[in-house]
């Protein structure tokens, strides 16, 4: 072992620079973030106009955020969050969580599940619902955007082009998340997710990769799409709607408010 921590594969002191994957992974998902607020600019004012529509009308209107596998981590970044808009309705099942270990990937293959999931949801024409999958192309989230379409709702996904467009839909429409989306970022993730080529890196062969990006880059374009929707609400005269820190003074009294507002269609305040 060197004092920099680095052996070769035989145990031997090696070459090799402490730090290379770190900035492997941030150089590349920087080239990333700034390929989806730039190229991908106008799907995203697109979108964020469409959410804030959405919420005109009826004073409880939400909208709806579905994942699963890790994209579930996306419904619930979009929800109960410091900074987050309070109107949101995220789908949430531990089934398709890490919780359900690998029955997640083959309930996210099963044609039917969605409406199980959507069961007893009250889906209201004009809203929208949101859909995270990275890859588009498996059974669940083709159709929740499907039964979502049925009930009137317009369809955001955020969604990988690069891989969905590679590979065969796993759903028997032969549709791929992206076609039934009225409006569909791409998150400009390589197919596959995983964003370091270690034989590039590193030397070798093998072709091995790592370091996924779908749930940054998911992150990012859910809350550029929050402060854009909350923006364009501000400036139209209508509540931003958005939560305040519960660990800052008069938080918990000014998330009660709007949380008293939602709870009906959200049983996740209840």
């Amino acid at each position: 072992m060197t004092a920099s921590g680095m052996e070769d594969g035989a145990g031997r002191p090696g070459a090799g620079r402490p730090g290379a994957g770190l900035d492997a992974y941030a150089a590349r998902l920087g080239e990333v973030q700034e390929a989806v607020l730039s190229k991908g600019r106008e799907n995203l004012l697109e979108a964020a106009r469409l959410l804030a529509g959405s919420l005109d009308g009826e004073p409880d209107r939400m909208i709806h955020v579905f994942g699963c596998g890790h994209s579930h981590l996306m419904a619930e970044e979009a929800f109960w969050r410091a900074g987050g808009l309070a109107p949101v309705h995220p789908i949430l099942d531990p089934n398709l969580t890490l919780l359900g270990g690998r029955r997640t990937s083959r309930l996210e293959r099963l044609e039917g599940y969605a409406r199980v999931l959507l069961a007893g949801e009250e889906l209201r024409p004009g809203e929208v619902m949101v859909v995270f999958s990275n890859s588009g192309i498996n059974a669940l989230p083709i159709e929740v955007a499907l039964a979502a379409k049925e009930a009137g709702l317009w369809v955001v996904a955020v969604t990988s082009l690069a891989h969905s467009k590679g590979v065969e839909p796993r759903h028997s429409s032969g549709q791929r998340l992206f076609e039934l989306a009225d409006v569909a970022i791409d998150t400009r993730v390589p197919a596959g997710d995983a964003a370091v080529d270690l034989s590039k890196l590193a030397g070798g062969a093998g072709g091995h990769r790592v370091a996924p990006l779908s749930t940054a880059i998911g992150a990012l374009v859910w809350n550029a799409l929050v402060a854009e929707v909350a923006y364009l609400r501000a400036v139209a005269g209508a509540e931003p709607s958005s939560f305040t820190s519960q660990n800052v003074p008069g938080g918990d009294e000014a998330n009660e408010a709007l949380i008293s507002r939602y709870r009906p269609r959200n049983r996740f305040y209840g």
